[in-house]
């Protein structure tokens, strides 16, 4: 009887002695595991830089936004001179396309006329609420203000996108887009009352109006 007594509380005091000690490693372990150093990966933080349109970029943008939005073919008189957003003509698309630019047409356009009276001879009264949306008109002051450049579509090198075109006796004015068909000419971004206003029209305009004049603005970058 003694000698079973003896014999438990050995085997308790072993139990715990077993559960102390792994008790203890438990704890240790925990320590050990919560307490180590965390890696971080380093993050690598891309800086995408955007890269500001040019002049001529940002032109062809104002041309394609208005063949987009397709504003009806109307031409009336304004006072102020600028029409409403969803009316213009040929001319109006350029202008617009100007002013995407940062370039007031229509103030440069009524200070050439104000002071080269004789370039204008066609006008017999100045009248800014007209004058920078008639076809003539722009054509002396692209003439006088832009680089004169080839009306032949087929040279393709001396063609680019921006370029201003002006089709039969001061008819019809366009920009030139930076699209270009199989044969290397390019489309054109104009307002002429038709369902698709940026296309491959430069060479049917060439052999039906004609081309009288064709311009490249040069921007102050």
């Amino acid at each position: 009887m003694i000698y079973t007594k003896k014999k438990r509380k050995l085997k308790l005091k072993i139990q715990w002695f077993l559960f102390t000690f792994i008790f203890i490693v438990s704890l240790v372990l925990l320590y050990t595991y919560f307490n180590q150093p965390i890696e971080v990966e380093p993050i690598i933080e891309e800086v995408v830089q955007v890269r500001e349109l040019s002049s001529v970029e940002k032109l062809i943008l104002g041309a394609r936004k208005d063949a987009l939005a397709m504003p009806e073919y109307i031409s009336n008189y304004y006072a102020g001179g600028y029409p409403p957003d969803n009316e213009g003509t040929c001319t109006d698309l350029v202008w617009r396309a100007f002013k995407e630019a940062g370039v007031l047409l229509k103030d440069l356009v009524d200070e050439d006329i104000k002071n080269n009276r004789s370039n204008y001879s066609h006008i017999q009264y100045r009248d800014p609420n007209i004058d920078f949306r008639r076809v003539q008109n722009l054509t002396v002051f692209f003439k006088n203000h832009a680089e004169v450049l080839t009306t032949d579509i087929y040279d393709t090198s001396e063609w680019k996108a921006g370029d201003i075109v002006v089709f039969g006796k001061d008819e019809h004015i366009g920009i030139v887009s930076d699209i270009r068909n199989d044969n290397d000419i390019p489309y054109l971004i104009h307002n002429n009352d038709q369902p698709v206003r940026e296309e491959d029209r430069l060479e049917y305009g060439y052999y039906t109006m004609g081309i009288t004049g064709h311009y490249r603005f040069r921007f102050d970058e």
